[in-house]
């Protein structure tokens, strides 16, 4: 008894052990699916593998007899899939590795700073021409219909009276008026609108002497319109302008005319004038203006009296500008110094100017001082 219950037990465990597992044929179902998923280009191998195995002898287990011919087969299958396997795996990773492709799972952050700027819109630059263009026009035009209302005098309300040079009428000082408006002259300045505006007792007239009417003139067109257009522009008005530009507390006014003086003449005896009137005053534009005419006509200006009248500061400059572009020969410059020493009266007793023009004198290294501190070429 207890040997037939033995090898029936046996038996019963031996069937079992043949029985697969409840789920191993779930997981090799997975696996396969898995696997026929990852690439349908394997399958190929594995099935030319299964029709050569299926064909190949057997033993008496059921077990594949390998003969070379199958090993052969079986080897170059295997190879085929790991071929396939790795050009798989390569395109996947240049899929990743691509920027554009849309089935990378990380894609490239981009830094905005690595990023192009954008070309602005044509349609915004018109627009910005076109609004530029046409706010330029209506300034034109409003400064055109400015310049309209002091020239003809509509509607003003109040007169500028400005003597004329030397005329006289029965004794009386004959006066160019310009018809003006109020409201204008108010807002050119502080001054003009305590003038004007402010004062109580203002009886509709502004006077302005010392001045040419010319110059007046270029004053109130400027008021209006903000600019110097005027034919009347003169270098020898420019004191006159400096004048008015001052007392009004108008600086812009002298600058805008010192810009409008290179477009025109300037006569030989007024260059050196401005040039002392600048340099006196720092006004750099107009100085600008008569460097660049002292080192162009250099020749012309080099016998003009007024060079005598220009202040110990100016007349430095000149002999430098002369000397570093070589404009003038230095032994006319040392004449030009010698003569400058005679009509200024400058020596030992001198004690204001003097030190100052000796620093000129040590600008020629030929040029010495004699015992009452004359100069003298050694």
């Amino acid at each position: 008894m207890s040997d037939s219950k033995r090898s029936s037990s046996k038996t019963s465990n031996d069937n079992d052990l043949s029985k697969s597992p409840p789920n191993s044929n779930k997981d090799s179902r997975r696996s396969t699916d898995n696997e026929e998923q990852q690439s349908t280009d394997a399958a190929a191998p594995k099935k030319e593998e299964a029709n050569i195995l299926s064909k190949s002898p057997v033993d008496s287990d059921g077990a594949v007899i390998e003969t070379a011919q199958t090993a052969a087969v079986t080897a170059s299958a295997l190879s085929s899939k790991r071929a396939s396997t790795t050009d798989n795996t390569e395109s996947d990773s240049a899929a990743q590795s691509s920027p554009g492709n849309a089935r990378s799972s990380s894609p490239k952050r981009v830094s905005m700073a690595d990023t192009p700027p954008r070309s602005p819109r044509r349609s915004i630059d018109k627009n910005v021409v076109a609004d530029a263009a046409l706010e330029t026009a209506e300034q034109h035009s409003t400064k055109r219909c400015r310049l309209e209302y002091f020239r003809s005098g509509t509607d003003a309300d109040c007169e500028v009276h400005v003597p004329r040079n030397g005329e006289q009428e029965g004794g009386n000082v004959c006066y160019k008026k310009f018809r003006c408006h109020r409201i204008f002259l108010a807002t050119a300045s502080a001054k003009l609108e305590q003038d004007v505006f402010q004062n109580k007792q203002w009886n509709g007239i502004l006077q302005i002497n010392g001045v040419s009417p010319e110059s007046v003139e270029i004053f109130l067109e400027y008021i209006y319109t903000f600019e110097v257009t005027s034919a009347l522009v003169d270098l020898r008005i420019i004191g006159d302008i400096y004048i008015l530009s001052t007392a009004y507390n108008m600086p812009e006014l002298l600058q805008t005319f010192s810009k409008r003086l290179k477009d025109v003449d300037w006569p030989l005896d007024d260059i050196f004038p401005a040039f002392n009137l600048a340099f006196q005053h720092n006004l750099p534009d107009l100085e600008n203006a008569c460097v660049e005419k002292i080192l162009n006509l250099a020749e012309e200006l080099k016998t003009q009296s007024s060079i005598m009248k220009l202040q110990i500061y100016a007349f430095n400059y000149l002999i430098q500008y002369w000397m570093v572009t070589e404009a003038v020969a230095t032994n006319e410059l040392i004449q030009l110094l010698q003569q400058y020493q005679r009509e200024n009266d400058l020596n030992f007793k001198n004690t204001k100017q003097f030190p100052h023009f000796t620093k000129i004198v040590k600008y020629f290294s030929n040029v010495l001082l004699d015992a009452e501190g004359l100069i003298y070429v050694s």
